[in-house]
């Protein structure tokens, strides 16, 4: 049976010698596995163009079961919006492959799916559209993003935990008062943090998620993001 819902792109693999399965959470189904034919030819007019980090996609797909791990296929697929500026601005590319390879191992069966996917759809919009003072989205986003997946940050407490242990350079109160102050942010409101405090909080809350998430374990783009914000 077809469906339509919207998509965000997580991202692919290779599938034999002209296809890939791509990993896009949907609106509908949440995080989903769709295999998509000859997207890898000559002869393909849409190519991988539209299959890159956190792409928003409108879809036409066809859906049997609810495992997650069960391979879908997608009937028609477009662009529902068209970046400006995450595919060119090396810093925003950089981010994108961290959020999505965040997102792909934290969504799994979240019972407000179609909340959640609002919510990164306008992540990933105000990402493309910020000029200036969007370096710290991320750690933005991993805060409000425990909101969605059982362990929302509501007070300092939440935070504190022996467990928790890092070096930083950083005081963990000003850590602590850092996160509830991005918890309580917009993503439209400024969001100014210098290096240090950003490499902190984010190496902070990659330790949180790893407290509360069995089996969450290193994110390999964080090399990556460590070497553009210096």
């Amino acid at each position: 049976m077809l469906h339509k819902t919207k998509g965000i792109v997580l991202n692919y693999i290779k599938y034999k010698e002209t296809s890939i399965i791509a990993r896009i959470y949907t609106a509908e189904f949440g995080l989903q596995s769709y295999i998509i034919n000859g997207v890898r030819s000559q002869r393909s007019k849409k190519g991988l163009a539209l299959l890159q980090p956190l792409t928003l996609l409108d879809m036409v797909v066809y859906h049997k079961g609810n495992k997650v791990d069960q391979l879908q296929r997608i009937s028609e697929y477009k662009s529902a919006y068209t970046f400006s500026s995450i595919p060119f601005d090396v810093k925003k590319s950089s981010m994108a492959l961290f959020v999505t390879e965040l997102l792909s191992k934290v969504l799994k069966e979240e019972d407000e799916r179609g909340v959640v996917f609002e919510f990164l759809c306008h992540f990933v919009m105000v990402l493309d559209q910020k000029r200036e003072g969007f370096e710290s989205l991320h750690v933005y986003l991993m805060v409000h993003l425990t909101h969605f997946i059982g362990f929302g940050i509501h007070q300092k407490i939440d935070l504190e935990n022996d467990n928790i242990l890092q070096r930083v350079n950083t005081s963990f109160d000003e850590i602590y008062d850092t996160l509830l102050h991005l918890n309580a942010c917009d993503l439209n409101d400024p969001i100014l943090l210098d290096n240090r405090l950003r490499k902190d909080c984010l190496s902070y809350m990659i330790n949180y998620y790893t407290h509360h998430i069995e089996g969450f374990n290193e994110l390999r783009s964080l090399a990556i993001l460590g070497q553009i914000f210096r």
